[in-house]
């Protein structure tokens, strides 16, 4: 199917994005319909470029649930996205929240890192995960570590995988990728000889009751997070992979004790954190902008009825000034998992919507906004 026959889709997904500060300007950058399917924004290269992973896509429209799925692209400054790895992501599937590895990383430095599915279709994503590395000069996906058993929950299987971030230079954390598994609740640690650890389970033992570690970031030095500036922390969700979808994805936030491994919960947080604007986005420099969901939760099997009708624009994209006000800076958003990031004047945004994955929706639904400042 060509993007002349998504007209459908676009109407589902309309852009209605409304900015609330004077002085800044929304556009769709990718529509609907054409590339996309969900997309996650990684990271800007000193070029202006922008690296998008896309979970979904395969090399010919429709869905061969034998076949790998997944893309990787390099957005440019003129709205063109470069290949970096071909949809179908050669065979394997999936690449979830990929990295680029530092120089710390021993040999690798420069080079993308994600945890991705070892076997194709919905069947795989309950099977243990693989950590793959790429060249992005050929953007060939190779096997780096294998998730192993950890724990007791869903037998410890390491299903349903994520990537977290490298350690940061100068701390403990240092020379490190830390990924997860869903599944069995596992933190695991892996080195730049390939070697993949179980560092922590968020079991009954740990933390009280079974906890998905979902993301792991090091907070920023801004509002509520000050007082674990530089900390490593890890985001998780009360419950566990095989859980029935709920309505709503509340959080808890642990520091991770480098000396441990132990954890220590972090109270009275409200937002998980985001990007921090640089002098060029005008006066909102300095602030945090993070990402309210509404009410579209994706990260369990998505129900049939939420397939048969367009996502609530109820999403909403939130500044949290350096002295911890909170504030909506733009509504209107169709939520489910939405990436944000900063190139300079403007604050790009990856729409995601339906899941490819965990809602078995294989149409191109995903898009690029952006939020220039123009003074």
């Amino acid at each position: 199917m060509s993007s002349m026959d998504y007209a459908w889709l676009r109407e589902d997904c309309q852009f209605r994005m409304k900015v609330l500060e004077k002085g800044y300007v929304g556009r769709e950058v990718v529509p609907p319909g054409d590339q996309l399917y969900d997309p996650q924004i990684r990271w800007v290269e000193e070029d202006g470029s922008v690296v998008v992973s896309d979970i979904g896509g395969q090399p010919q429209r429709g869905w061969d649930p034998t076949g790998g799925h997944g893309a990787m692209f390099r957005l440019h400054q003129d709205d063109r996205l470069e290949v970096i790895v071909p949809p179908g992501f050669h065979g394997k599937t999936a690449p979830i929240r990929p990295e680029k590895a530092p120089d710390s990383f021993g040999q690798w430095g420069g080079q993308i890192f994600t945890v991705a599915q070892a076997q194709a279709g919905r069947k795989g994503a309950h099977q243990p995960h693989c950590v793959y590395r790429i060249d992005p000069n050929d953007g060939i996906p190779h096997e780096f570590a294998r998730l192993g058993l950890s724990g007791t929950i869903n037998d410890g299987i390491a299903g349903a995988g994520m990537t977290h971030q490298f350690g940061r230079k100068g701390t403990p954390h240092e020379g490190y990728l830390y990924v997860s598994s869903l599944m069995n609740c596992t933190l695991y640690r892996v080195s730049p000889d390939g070697e993949c650890t179980p560092y922590l389970v968020f079991d009954e033992k740990l933390v009280g009751k079974p906890m998905m570690p979902f993301l792991g970031f090091h907070a920023p030095d801004h509002s509520q997070w000050k007082p674990y500036a530089g900390d490593y922390i890890v985001m998780t969700r009360a419950t566990t992979y095989n859980d029935a979808h709920e309505p709503e994805m509340t959080f808890d936030y642990w520091r991770i004790d480098p000396k441990g491994p132990a954890v220590e919960k972090i109270p009275g947080i409200t937002w998980r954190p985001g990007p921090i604007a640089p002098a060029e986005f005008g006066p909102m420099a300095g602030s945090m902008f993070t990402v309210d969901e509404g009410s579209t939760n994706l990260l369990h099997t998505t129900a049939n009825e939420v397939n048969s009708k367009p996502l609530p624009y109820d999403a909403r994209i939130i500044r949290i000034a350096p002295d911890g006000s909170e504030h909506v800076f733009a509504e209107g958003l169709q939520g489910s998992s939405t990436t944000v990031a900063f190139d300079r004047n403007r604050l790009l945004i990856s729409s995601i919507r339906k899941s490819y994955s965990t809602g078995d929706y294989h149409e191109p639904d995903g898009s690029i906004y952006e939020i220039t400042y123009g003074g």
